[in-house]
Formats: C-alpha cells, sequence, structure tokens
C-alpha cells in the first residue's frame, strides 16, 4: 500500500479518529459525521483510509460536515451553515491525501514545525497566516 498524507485544519480537532476504509478504528468519529460517512465510503479514492476526529471542541453552534474529492484525495470540511458547501464557509476539516495530491502541500512543510505524534509517527503543525487570521494545521504521512 502508497504512503498517504493526512491534514487536520481549524477547531484544534484532535486526533483520535476512526479508520474509514481497511485500517481499524482507534475511536469512532464525532457524531456529527455520521451524516456524511457513507458519501466518504462512496467517494473516497481507492487505497486511501480516512480519518476523523473522535472528539471536537465546545462550539457555541453546531457544525456541519460536507465532503469534496477528486482522485487524489478527500476533504471533509466543517461549516457553521448548513447550507454552505464551500470550503470558503469553512471552520475546519480532515483530507486525507495520495502522495501526488499532496504535492503542494510539500512545498509548505519548509515552514513547519516537526511534531511527535503517537505511535512514532512524525507529523507536522504548519501555521499560515498571522494572529487570529491564521490557519493552523497539523499533518503527517503514514
Amino acid at each position: 500500500m502508497k504512503s498517504v498524507w493526512f491534514v487536520f485544519w481549524g477547531l484544534g480537532v484532535g486526533l483520535l479518529g476512526v479508520g474509514v476504509g481497511r485500517l481499524p478504528a482507534q475511536a469512532e468519529p464525532a457524531p456529527l459525521f455520521a451524516p456524511v460517512l457513507p458519501e466518504i465510503w462512496q467517494r473516497l479514492p481507492q487505497g486511501l483510509q480516512m480519518r476523523l476526529p473522535a472528539t471536537l471542541p465546545d462550539r457555541p453552534e453546531p457544525l456541519y460536515p460536507f465532503v469534496r474529492s477528486n482522485p487524489e484525495g478527500l476533504l471533509v470540511y466543517l461549516s457553521i451553515d448548513p447550507e454552505c458547501n464551500q470550503p470558503s464557509c469553512s471552520v475546519g476539516g480532515a483530507a486525507v491525501f495520495t502522495e501526488e495530491g499532496f504535492a503542494d502541500w510539500q512545498r509548505k512543510l519548509e515552514d513547519a514545525e516537526p511534531l511527535s505524534l503517537p505511535n512514532n509517527i512524525q507529523g507536522y503543525f504548519l501555521q499560515i497566516g498571522e494572529d487570529d487570521e491564521a490557519d493552523n494545521f497539523i499533518l503527517w504521512q503514514q
């Protein structure tokens, strides 16, 4: 199996996830993902597995997931607007990419801080932007 890249962003997303694909689950995904799990199964590119957080930080407003995919990856966005399904209105999310799909991110890793993740996995913390406008990402290859 080829290695794949996982990316979490926004919301201070926890790293416990569920395996959607052929990897065993470490934890069930947060209940808000339940409506899109069938869509994830259907749209997940061959050879990829998805990791979704088991918990999310408390927020005053509910979150609504929506899915985007192409042959090189799958992204699950979270929005505070149930009618919006565009990345521009997302407040966080999770993604999985093939090596080819991760190419644009690869260049950004030069600015990332190394991060030790459980199970001896090398991860990276990447901040794009500054102050309150910054987007925070956790990335790792598996």
